[in-house]
């Protein structure tokens, strides 16, 4: 049976390629919304399920993309409803607290943060591959609006542990939040044992 945890140095690893991969994830996202954007350190975790489902009834925009080549698996980013709003007001040539805020959560706002995260997620893809020494692509990404434990439990029934990975934000003077990134634990081991036997590889050249 596989351990539960990860090891400190495999926590590191996985800390590290998060911190160069969500850059330049904000980097792309940046552009996408006319701002600047900062990311704190990652901090890497693992979760069990059940811990997931129970802390996190609430609801939240949640995107999936699934890693069609490099790597197998997929990632769950949540993202805060008023962040989404602001996200697609700025998207739209506003203030972030215009029109498309002070409306309701719609399918015009999931398409947007859908259209912000293909561009994020697919730089974030790009870096980890340099880091993994081979390509990492990404599908296309799945954007819902549920409550955030529910659409763990029904959706991955085969999963009991994740790596979850959270980051403050910082999007100009509007958004100071916190985003929450998962991966099923046996993809976060499989990046991390990739990092670190490409770290030992150049060490021996």
């Amino acid at each position: 049976m596989a351990e539960i945890t990860l090891n400190e140095m495999e926590i590191s690893a996985i800390g590290e390629v998060a911190n160069i991969s969500l850059g330049n994830a904000a980097t792309a996202l940046g552009i996408l919304l006319h701002d600047d954007i900062d990311i704190s350190i990652p901090k890497v975790e693992v979760k069990q399920k059940g811990d997931i489902i129970k802390n996190q009834q609430y609801n939240s925009v949640i995107t999936r993309v699934n890693y069609i080549k490099g790597i197998q698996g997929y990632s769950i980013l949540f993202l805060k409803e008023e962040d989404v709003k602001i996200m697609t007001d700025l998207m739209m040539g506003s203030d972030g607290y215009g029109m498309f805020y002070q409306q309701d959560l719609s399918e015009l706002h999931l398409s947007a943060v859908s259209e912000a995260m293909n561009q994020m997620m697919g730089s974030a893809a790009t870096a980890m591959g340099i880091m993994l020494d081979r390509l990492v692509d990404i599908s296309t990404p799945e954007t819902v609006h549920k409550n955030a434990g529910e659409y763990v439990k029904y959706e991955f029934p085969n999963d009991d542990r994740f790596v979850q990975i959270t980051f403050d934000v910082k999007l100009g003077k509007l958004i100071v939040t916190e985003m929450i990134q998962m991966y099923p634990y046996v993809l976060a081991k499989a990046i991390a044992d990739l990092f670190l036997l490409k770290k030992e590889a150049e060490k021996d050249m």
